[in-house]
């Protein structure tokens, strides 16, 4: 009966072992190898980036190509880069029965105060919505439509 015992104390320390050694295999955890390597490189990364070296820009070589094309002397050259003027025409206030229920809002010209395209064009050109508060109704001189102030 001692023997028995044995044995029976024996396979339930095996049965325990190999449950302890599946849940280390199974649990997910794993050990950092290179910890203070991994502190370094956090503490490199949030180094601001104004204290890092810029690299130099390398100058270009220039090379002037002669034009396909000879121009007569009488004909001006067209400039590489042609701006395009945009007219601004100021909005007029719209009817007050005509300017009831859901209508657009004009587009707000970036860094222009005051200006907007229209809704209903918006390649068109700028309109003048300064004297009008926010939320007011107004006719597009363009196309003759109302629309709201952004």
């Amino acid at each position: 009966m001692n023997a028995d015992n044995l044995i029976n104390r024996l396979v339930r320390s095996r049965g325990i072992s190999l449950l302890v050694a599946a849940l280390f295999l199974l649990c997910g955890h794993q050990a950092n190898a290179d910890p203070v390597g991994d502190f370094f490189k956090k503490l490199g990364q949030s180094i601001s980036k104004t204290f890092q070296p810029q690299p130099t820009p390398r100058p270009t070589r220039k090379t002037i190509r002669p034009e396909a094309t000879p121009t007569s002397l009488g004909e001006p050259s067209k400039p590489a880069k042609e701006e395009i003027t945009r007219t601004v025409l100021p909005a007029s206030a719209a009817p007050a029965d005509k300017a009831k229920g859901d209508m657009p809002y004009g587009i707000h010209v970036p860094g222009r105060k005051g200006m907007v395209t229209s809704p209903y064009l918006p390649e068109a050109n700028y309109i003048d919505v300064s004297a009008f508060v926010a939320g007011s109704a107004v006719k597009d001189p363009y196309t003759g439509k109302i629309f709201r102030v952004p």
